[in-house]
């Protein structure tokens, strides 16, 4: 999966997705060791991250500038690590201001509608996240980008936010309801007919004169001025996850959930000609390990080296083990039948505790040649 990595026609950008609590976060990192052990000056890209994967790097916290990992020690080459946390926020910020003449930047950053939609909006997060990929790419600083997609409730919420957004903002509904108070006149004449209006009348006395201001005014700019540059932004972005520099992990855990959203993940992917590099099964119960356990309490039995009700409490609990095990085991049988025979799926085995260093991120690599 990882043998690309480095290669002048590898990918330069590693998205990693799949639903929330699967391990992303600290695969992408583990993903961005490699790529600096390759010698790639290596950023990831991460949304909230917890802070022991901060520890594991290194670093004291993440932050909204790229930070150097320390390598020394750990890593050998020429290779570098950053890492980045992206804010949703900051990155719509830096959108008006592209898009916004800055007459206007003020005057928008103060509309409480767009402070609200900036900080809540469904989608906006992974949007920005998509957002700050592109821009960073673009840039050219790095050999190799790794995106940690945001914690979402489904799989594909990332790569289905930018139309969403467009759907949203550019809603004929919303247009049409304003279009009238668009057209003619100066800004307070328009603000008057639209409170005017019998329709908005009673929108208003609910709202408030004032958020009803706020809400025209945010329309009026997006449609005036912010629509265009978003639209043609999103279908780049759209151009740039589809080529060939760019390629799709996606991340899973062996229960039923989040492997039925993975394979439906790849599905979409494929559909919209996607490039896919492979599946991650991450905190998967090995069988063989387990198994092997068999004889070790056969040999405690017939010694009778521990007390007979604290050995029967062990059986039961390498039981309910060996169970997992063999519902991960075909789990992983029933992932492989299903995707093309071609497509990789790389195991990674359930491991006691958290990854709190980068030699437990190196560790991670060994599953993933």
């Amino acid at each position: 999966m990882l043998e690309n990595i480095g290669k002048p026609d590898g990918p330069k950008i590693i998205v990693c997705c799949g639903s929330g609590g699967v391990g992303k976060t600290t695969l992408s990192a583990a993903i961005g060791v490699h790529g600096a052990m390759t010698g790639l000056k290596t950023i990831v890209l991460t949304i909230d991250p917890a802070r022991r994967l901060a520890d594991s790097l290194g670093i004291a916290e993440f932050q909204e500038e790229a930070q150097r990992v320390p390598l020394e020690g750990v890593v050998a080459g020429n290779g570098e690590l950053y890492a980045m946390m992206l804010d949703a926020k900051r990155t719509f910020d830096s959108l008006i201001v592209r898009y916004t003449p800055e007459k206007l930047q003020d005057s928008i950053f103060a509309n409480r509608y767009y402070q609200h939609l900036s900080n809540n909006m469904a989608g906006s997060h992974e949007y920005m996240a998509m957002e700050r990929l592109y821009e960073i790419y673009n840039q050219g600083h790095y050999d190799l980008i790794v995106l940690d997609t945001p914690p979402s409730r489904r799989a594909l919420d990332f790569l289905e936010a930018p139309q969403r957004v467009m759907n949203l903002l550019g809603h004929q509904f919303f247009l049409k309801l304003f279009k009238p108070y668009m057209s003619a006149g100066r800004l307070g004449l328009k603000i008057f007919n639209l409170i005017a209006s019998p329709v908005f009348k009673a929108v208003s006395q609910i709202m408030g004169n004032q958020a009803m201001d706020d809400l025209f005014s945010f329309f009026k700019l997006w449609n005036d001025v912010l629509f265009e540059g978003f639209r043609s932004r999103a279908q780049a972005m759209e151009s740039l996850l589809s080529d060939p520099v760019t390629a799709f992990i996606a991340v899973t855990t062996p229960q039923s959930y989040p492997l039925n959203e993975a394979v439906y993940l790849y599905h979409q992917l494929v559909s919209r000609n996607m490039p896919f590099a492979g599946f991650i099964v991450n905190r998967v119960h090995a069988l063989n390990d387990l198994a092997q356990l068999n004889g070790v309490f056969e040999q405690l039995t017939d010694t009778k080296m521990l007390d007979a009700g604290l050995l029967e409490k062990l059986k039961k609990a390498h039981a309910r083990f060996l169970n997992l095990a063999e519902s991960d085991s075909e789990s992983i049988i029933w992932l492989r039948e299903t995707v093309k025979d071609t497509i990789p799926v790389h195991t990674i085995p359930f491991a006691d505790g958290e990854v709190n260093d980068l030699s437990g991120l190196v560790k991670i690599l060994k599953h993933l040649k």
